[in-house]
């Protein structure tokens, strides 16, 4: 039986991920799109760990970013602990941003199916994938430039100097800490007006899929400024027409850190494969950054090379040692 097999990570998420107290507030907020066999054996984990437990059920928000209704936000608000169990992500909602300001700890298992539940990143050694992000954060914490090159022929720099990274590794034990499951990355915001360059056949764009014709996207003074291709392309153009300069804006970039992830074409799981990377577009405030906008857009690279101050730190999708 799958609620059986389930479990277990339902288990982990209450105790390892949340740290849940008997008689805390937790909230699963959940959609119609998302597996109803998920939600109740979290609810039922949540029960068994004492919890005082809220389900939420919202029509799906479309994209990662866009906020959600205020009945929403304002459960969120008042919980102790949030599961979001939802198709989009929410870690780039001025919703999320207000619950962790009051000290609400954050485990975001987004698009998460049944398979995901049971194998793949979700079963990694998650003291060794925080081990891995921690090192890589020191490291983006004392860079100042970063380039990113893939045999597609993207190529693009920018500034991270002053920038703090984040390890994201499936614990939000702390007030005010957010991770998520499957996870495992290291991640900062670029500085603002820094980016330069291209991105040629990225491997996906979050919301829109794995990418399967050419796409060709330039990068000036910290903004998109020309995208050319096909389906992809305009799926992308679309976006951009709508978010105008702040979802052009070079929001994150992040090193996946988790050997047990999969590529199964959702970006909830690739994106963590150990020796991947990706950038996003738009919302950048809850990594450090400045920039307030209602999407947060992955885009994903499978055999980056990666450098910080001209020292390799990935090649060809490898980690290097460091």
């Amino acid at each position: 039986m799958i609620e059986v097999r389930m479990a277990k990570s339902a288990k982990m998420i209450m105790e390892a991920v949340l740290n849940v107290k008997p008689k805390e507030k937790l909230l699963i907020v959940t959609d119609t799109e998302r597996p109803p066999s998920i939600t109740k054996v979290l609810a039922i984990a949540a029960e068994i760990a004492g919890a005082s437990t809220v389900v939420v059920t919202m029509s799906p928000t479309g994209m990662s970013g866009i906020e959600p209704p205020e009945i929403v936000a304002a459960a969120m608000s008042a919980a102790d602990a949030i599961i979001n169990q939802t198709s989009h992500s929410m870690t780039h909602t001025n919703a999320q941003r207000a619950a962790i300001a009051k000290g609400a700890r954050v485990c975001n298992i987004r698009n998460v199916d049944e398979d995901m539940m049971i194998r793949g990143g979700i079963t990694a050694d998650y003291r060794e994938v925080k081990r891995l992000s921690d090192a890589l954060v020191e490291l983006i914490n004392q860079g100042e430039s970063v380039r990113i090159t893939t045999p597609e022929g993207t190529d693009i720099r920018f500034s991270i100097k002053g920038r703090r990274g984040h390890t994201l590794a499936g614990f939000a034990t702390g007030p005010g800490e957010f991770s998520g499951l499957p996870d495992g990355e290291a991640a900062c915001a670029p500085l603002e007006g820094t980016t330069e360059g291209v991105i040629v056949n990225p491997y996906s764009l979050e919301d829109v899929g794995v990418v399967k014709d050419p796409i060709r996207i330039e990068f000036e003074k910290g903004l998109v400024s020309k995208v050319e291709g096909g389906r992809e392309a305009q799926e992308l153009l679309k976006v951009l027409d709508k978010a105008g300069d702040a979802g052009r804006n070079v929001a994150e970039f992040a090193i996946g850190t988790n050997p047990a992830c999969r590529l199964i074409g959702k970006s909830r799981e690739d994106k963590k494969k150990l020796g991947t990377a990706h950038i996003a577009l738009g919302d950048s405030k809850s990594l450090g950054g400045t920039v307030d906008c209602y999407m947060h857009m992955d885009i994903m690279f499978l055999q980056p090379t990666i450098t910080i101050d001209e020292k390799v730190i990935v090649e060809a999708g490898r980690l290097m040692p460091f």
